[in-house]
C-alpha cells in the first residue's frame, strides 16, 4: 500500500514539472521581460542595433526582424531581455547576449501603438519585436516619424513653427535645417544670402553711428 501511495506521489510529481517546464516554455518564446530599460544599471553599456528587417503586412502588428548576429536567441534566459512599451516609442535591451549588451530603441513612432499588447519574441534566428497597431488602418511607411527640412510637420502637412518662439530665431532655424540637408547648391546660395544679410546689416549699423538719425541723407535708419 505504502509503495502504491509512493508511485502515485512520483507520477504526480513528474506530470507537475512538466506543466510548469511547457508554461516556461511558452513564455520564454513569446516575450521578454517588461521592465523598464532605463532602470538598468548606468554603469553598463549598450550596442546599438541598427540593422533590422520592417515588415508592415500583418493586419495588427508592426514586426522588427533582429537577426544580424542574433542566431540561437531563442534558448537565451528571456529575464535578460528587457523591454518597454508607450504609445509612440519602444525601448529593448538584451543583457550579456554572447558577453555583450545590445540596445534597440525608438523614441519617435511614425504612428501610435497599444504598449499592453506589443512585445519580443525569441525564435531561433532571432528577435521579433512586435509593435500593436493603435489603429489598424494606419499605414506605415516608415518606423520613425519623418522630419521635413523644418523640422515636424504640423496636421495640413506644413512646416510646424513654435509658437513660443521668436519668429526670426525659428526662421534661423529653418534656414539651418535647410542648409544641412540641401544639395551643394541650395547651399551655395543659402551661404550667399547670410552673408549679402550680414553685410547690409552691418553697413545700416555703420552708416548710423557715423550720422546719426535725422541726418537727412534719404537712407533709411
Amino acid at each position: 500500500m505504502g509503495e502504491e501511495k509512493k508511485k502515485l506521489e512520483v507520477e504526480k510529481k513528474k506530470k507537475e514539472d512538466e506543466s510548469n517546464k511547457s508554461n516556461s516554455t511558452s513564455e520564454t518564446e513569446k516575450t521578454s521581460s517588461e521592465i523598464d530599460p532605463s532602470k538598468l544599471s548606468s554603469s553598463l553599456s549598450f550596442t546599438t542595433i541598427s540593422k533590422y528587417a520592417f515588415d508592415t503586412s500583418n493586419e495588427k502588428y508592426i514586426k522588427l526582424y533582429l537577426t544580424d548576429g542574433f542566431d540561437g536567441i531563442k534558448s537565451f534566459n528571456s529575464s535578460n531581455i528587457k523591454s518597454k512599451f508607450t504609445k509612440n516609442s519602444f525601448d529593448v535591451c538584451i543583457i550579456g547576449w554572447k558577453e555583450k549588451n545590445y540596445r534597440f530603441s525608438c523614441f519617435n513612432l511614425s504612428k501610435e501603438i497599444t504598449p499592453k499588447d506589443s512585445y519580443v519574441k525569441q525564435t531561433n534566428s532571432g528577435l521579433i519585436v512586435y509593435l500593436a497597431k493603435a489603429n489598424k488602418s494606419d499605414l506605415w511607411d516608415s518606423l520613425e516619424k519623418k522630419k521635413g527640412l523644418f523640422g515636424n510637420k504640423d496636421e495640413d502637412g506644413a512646416p510646424a513653427l513654435d509658437k513660443n518662439k521668436d519668429p526670426n530665431a525659428s526662421l534661423m532655424e529653418m534656414m539651418r535645417d535647410m542648409y544641412q540637408n540641401g544639395d551643394p547648391e541650395m547651399k551655395r546660395m543659402i551661404a550667399e544670402a547670410w552673408t549679402k544679410s550680414r553685410d547690409e546689416q552691418e553697413n545700416k549699423m555703420k552708416h548710423e553711428h557715423d550720422h546719426g538719425d535725422g541726418c537727412g541723407c534719404g537712407h533709411d535708419h
